[in-house]
């Protein structure tokens, strides 16, 4: 019975800290070398990890497929959320959802950017983005190319102090 209470607790504990706001950001940005680099945020405890490739949004899709199936990741399917936002989805092995949402910032510029599980899976994502860097046959990189124009940031607040950073290699 006590067990029982336990773990009812621990569901409404995770259920509370999944429906907080996602204030306050913490930015990990990543620099190394081979397979380049990806850049780390962290929202509310929800880890996302994304880089930037300099090719069509098309190839970065074809290349994600690849790299699901190289990571024993079940291919789910494939929505367009806008224009140039396109959401693949996936499930792992171990049954957690994974989201790699690429965006088109240009003609031949995209930002992949996954998710796996509910809070992030690191080694994963990191696996990932590396072999993404290989099928591409190109560096990822943390930061959009020099003259490409960002989208406009969301409506979420913006943090009241300078983001924390940190190398993430993708070895």
């Amino acid at each position: 019975m006590a067990m029982q209470r336990r773990l009812a607790w621990l569901a409404v504990a995770a259920g509370a800290v999944a429906t907080l706001p996602l204030g306050g950001c913490v930015a990990l940005v990543a620099a190394g070398a081979g397979g380049g680099a990806v850049a780390y945020v962290e929202n509310g405890g929800v880890a996302n990890f994304y880089a930037f490739y300099p090719t069509s949004v098309s190839q970065v899709s074809a290349a994600s497929r690849a790299a699901f199936g190289e990571m024993g990741i079940r291919y789910n399917g494939e929505i367009r959320k806008r224009p140039s936002e396109y959401l693949i989805e996936g499930t792992t092995q171990e049954g957690q959802t994974v989201k790699v949402t690429l965006t088109s910032m240009a003609t031949d510029v995209t930002k992949a950017n996954i998710r796996i599980g509910t809070f992030g899976d690191k080694p994963m994502s990191l696996q990932f983005q590396k072999l993404l860097s290989q099928r591409l046959g190109m560096t990822a990189s943390p930061q959009a190319p020099a003259g490409v124009v960002l989208p406009p940031a969301s409506s979420q607040p913006t943090a009241p102090q300078q983001p924390e950073q940190q190398t993430i290699p993708l070895q």
